[in-house]
């Protein structure tokens, strides 16, 4: 006869196993807490700069294997041209127009305000304003951890990520590009001489991309016992164009038989930031995190013209054309987001906040007056988006102000200076090479009528006349 206590303690300590046991598939699956989230960006990487986006030159296998587990988009959109708009549209849901936050911050004269320019460029606010939410703060109540490794370039000292919801802030501060990619990051070529602030410690010869990636690989694995939220931004491959010697060596070899790309050191930077995302996407997998974590890859705008080839796309960095503004977008969640997918709907910038919330089952935590939507419908396949327009507003002289309507296959470019409209079917013309506005006046009317409702809805802060503009 079996004793009756070494029965109950038998029965107890099985109950015990089979709790822990469903304890550690909720955890695996998403079941019983909330997933994760790596939000990596990328500074100034091409839509073609990869190997899942069709590049034979520039080597990204950690890249590409992360888009045959989750989701490639291959008309991801930035909502700006150029960084800082873009960054503050992914961390508030918010289009640029919206924010009055068009321009790039800590810019130089000349791209701000010509002095003989048609137009002044509005006086906007050139900062994330603390009174709006960003992905942190919505995440909070819900009890993430966050952490913003890596550039910010969202205003000055007083608006850094502490004071914007984050916990922890390792490299970001008002600069958008550092002054050495080696330690200790600080160059007397650069107008501010010293390293980034809110970097501490570091070694002869190390590299920034590889120190960011050890910095976000230590958030993980002190978290990893709690919901986290992860913003590893890049300063790669931002200028300074500079890499580790052994790599770059390895592409100017290549670059001897392989004409179609244009920098070796540009190059180098790639394959840096491609080793980096394997070995989070590693981390993960070694701390059985991997199944439970949603891991974005994304770029803030197109690639820079002296840097990289973007053809097909024409245009680059600051441009309103397709080369400047559509970026890679990889989106992973194992067994929610179907591997090796691939989605065409244009999508952009402002909608990750929202689908990060709907993933998390936080919807309920969204801010107001979002322009963004959920991709979650659309990431798991359980229903497709709605039809609606894209629009952007950049109103500066990077190259040329202006600004963009895009509905269905159609996007509409309103330039400012000199002014003048341009109409491209993308589905017939990616390259956008035939200009349709003079054959179909109609289609033009409306769209510039839809741009135009769409900013005074925004609240936008409007370019004005230049009274000094030169003699036309």
């Amino acid at each position: 006869m079996v004793n009756p206590t070494l029965r109950r303690l038998t029965l107890a300590f099985l109950l015990l196993l089979i709790a822990g046991r469903l304890c550690e598939s909720g955890r695996a699956y998403g079941a019983q807490t909330p997933p994760n989230f790596v939000l990596i960006l990328i500074d100034d990487l091409g839509w073609r700069d990869l190997g899942c986006y069709g590049s034979s030159f520039y080597e990204t296998p950690q890249i590409d294997r992360l888009a045959e587990q989750g989701m490639r988009f291959t008309a991801a959109y930035a909502a700006a041209p150029v960084c800082s708009p873009t960054r503050a549209s992914l961390m508030t849901g918010k289009s640029t127009a919206r924010l009055g936050f068009t321009g790039h911050i800590t810019a130089i004269l000349k791209y701000r305000y010509p002095p003989e320019g048609r137009i002044l460029p509005p006086q906007d606010h050139m900062r994330l304003r603390l009174e709006e939410t960003t992905i942190a703060e919505a995440l909070k109540p819900a009890g993430y951890v966050s952490a913003s490794i890596g550039k910010w370039h969202l205003g000055e000292k007083g608006h850094w990520p502490k004071q914007q919801g984050f916990d922890i802030n390792i490299g970001g501060w008002t600069h958008g590009s550092p002054p050495s990619y080696f330690y200790p990051y600080q160059s007397n070529d650069k107008p501010w001489n010293r390293a980034i602030p809110t970097m501490q410690g570091g070694r002869p010869g190390e590299y920034l991309t590889d120190r960011l990636t050890d910095e976000a690989i230590g958030f993980i694995e002190q978290n990893r016992d709690r919901p986290f939220f992860l913003y590893l931004t890049h300063y790669a491959v931002h200028s300074p164009l500079q890499a580790p010697k052994e790599l770059v060596d390895k592409y100017r070899e290549k670059l001897k038989t392989d004409k179609t790309q244009k920098s070796a050191v540009y190059a180098a930077m790639i394959e840096s930031v491609d080793t980096g995302v394997g070995r989070i996407l590693e981390t993960l997998k070694r701390l059985e995190l991997d199944e439970n974590t949603v891991v974005i890859f994304f770029s803030d705008n197109g690639g820079m013209s002296r840097a990289t080839n973007n053809a097909p796309l024409r245009g680059a960095k600051q441009d309103l054309y397709e080369g400047g503004i559509r970026v890679p977008l990889i989106v992973k969640w194992p067994g929610r987001i179907p591997a090796d997918s691939t989605s065409e709907v244009p999508v952009i910038s402002h909608d990750l906040l929202p689908t990060m919330l709907d993933l998390a089952e936080q919807i309920d935590r969204q801010p107001k007056h979002l322009d963004g939507v959920s991709l979650a419908p659309l990431l798991t396949q359980s229903a497709a988006l709605p039809d609606r327009t894209l629009y952007w507003y950049y109103p500066h002289y990077a190259r040329r102000p202006g600004s963009v309507v895009r509905r269905g296959d159609y996007k509409l470019i309103e330039h400012y200076d000199p002014p003048s409209v341009e109409l491209y079917n993308l589905a017939d013309d990616l390259s956008e090479t035939s200009d349709l506005s003079h054959t179909m006046p109609d289609r033009v009317r409306a769209m510039r009528a839809d741009l135009q409702e769409w900013l005074a809805a925004s609240g936008t802060i409007m370019h004005t006349k230049n009274p000094h503009a030169r003699k036309q």
